[in-house]
């Protein structure tokens, strides 16, 4: 699938808008930062051999508060008082902190020994002029803005954000605000995760809404999509007489149908609509997001050029049995519930049934257990994949 991806073109946008873009070409400083030497604190400006020895009591020969330039020079003997981030003046290679003086009637006495070069940021410290920054398909953070606002660039380039078309399909689908459920009828909880899903991956959306399983309307409803870049569906990939996805496209040429070896979600399509990319995902919720998880989101950062496309793998233990099918690859659903040694402890986070989405709102991870294992025993090793852990830590009773 990665193969199939087609890199989308760049744009120039603002700074404002561009957390969470792709960088569209490598970025090279400008300007040096700090773009000159200041200090790191409040304190004096000195020369390093007058504060070699301690108890030296220097002049105070000038003020220099942050925004300002120097105007004086430091001689032997001298100090001028400084403030955070105001340049360092001629002459002057140390700071020493307010803390450790003692000042009156224009004269400072340093009372510990300070070493040379203490407290003063290097011109170019952080970022030196010409250097490489950032490369091209670093997904921007909010500390990328501001390193990129610090050497003033305020409209990078970004690869363009991918349109996806999406929607759920099946007669017994209702929407959110459809109102009390009829006989034989489920809420649509596919279509609004996969919103979010989506946009976590970067994409523009095109809701399609939820489509009937009516061949005509599907149809229509696919071209309609094609315009897009991608196009994501869920149900009706499977082998039921009624999934219509199946039947819509099963004379296109440009989609095969897979049965992955993987659980859940064995059902899925892959293929081209016209110029767009197709991603059939299977009805049930959980399927819909191990799919959406293994599949789309890694082909949607590639399509926007992005270098890191899969979810951080680590070495887990396992606070239970954790059951699999040996003749698949099966993505449990697992919360950390405590470390060792600093490896975490997971155990199940609920019912691993297609449909139990509840048991995914509560994890951490994938549990991800390779073909041919039949069950990882309580107290061996798993490899997790994780999805939500950076932000799971709880602070109760002061800890």
């Amino acid at each position: 699938m990665l193969g199939a991806v087609k890199l989308l073109g760049t744009e120039e946008i603002t700074l404002w808008k561009a957390s969470g873009r792709v960088l569209g070409a490598d970025l090279i400083a400008p300007e040096s930062v700090p773009p000159f030497a200041n200090s790191a604190m409040d304190g004096f400006a000195v020369r390093g051999e007058d504060v070699s020895k301690p108890g030296r009591t220097l002049e105070i020969v000038g003020d220099l508060p942050a925004g300002s330039a120097p105007t004086v020079e430091v001689g032997s003997g001298e100090a001028v008082r400084i403030m955070t981030g105001a340049p360092m003046p001629v002459g002057a290679d140390t700071v020493v902190k307010v803390e450790d003086t003692d000042a009156a009637n224009g004269t400072v006495r340093v009372l510990p020994i300070v070493a040379k070069g203490t407290a003063v940021r290097a011109l170019g410290g952080d970022v030196a002029e010409g250097q490489l920054v950032f490369a091209q398909g670093t997904m921007l953070t909010p500390m990328h803005i501001g390193v990129l606002a610090n050497l003033g660039i305020s409209n990078p380039p970004v690869f363009r954000r991918p349109r996806v078309a999406f929607m759920s399909t099946g007669d017994e689908l209702m929407a959110v605000d459809g109102g009390r459920l009829g006989p034989g009828m489920i809420r649509d909880s596919n279509r609004p995760m996969l919103k979010a899903l989506l946009e976590d991956a970067g994409a523009e959306l095109m809701d399609m809404g939820i489509v009937p399983d009516d061949q005509v309307a599907l149809r229509s409803a696919l071209d309609a999509g094609s315009q897009c870049d991608a196009i994501v569906t869920t149900g009706g990939v499977s082998m039921g007489d009624y999934d219509v996805t199946k039947l819509v496209l099963a004379d296109d040429a440009g989609v095969d149908f897979w049965k992955i070896a993987i659980q859940p979600a064995k059902p899925f399509a892959f293929g081209h609509i016209g110029a767009s990319l197709f991603f059939g995902l299977p009805g049930n919720p959980v399927s819909a997001l191990v799919s959406f998880e293994q599949f789309v989101r890694p082909a949607l950062l590639s399509m926007q050029g992005a270098r890191h496309v899969l979810r951080p793998q680590v070495g887990a233990i396992a606070a239970e049995n954790l059951v699999s099918d040996p003749a698949k690859t099966v993505f449990l659903r697992v919360a950390i519930t405590g470390r060792r040694e600093g490896i975490p402890i997971v155990a199940e986070s609920g019912g691993q049934s297609s449909n139990v989405l509840t048991a995914a709102a509560d994890a951490d991870a994938f549990a991800v257990v390779p073909a041919g294992v039949g069950t990882v025993a309580a107290g061996d090793h798993v490899t997790i994949e994780l999805f939500r852990a950076p932000a799971s830590r709880e602070y109760q009773n002061g800890k």
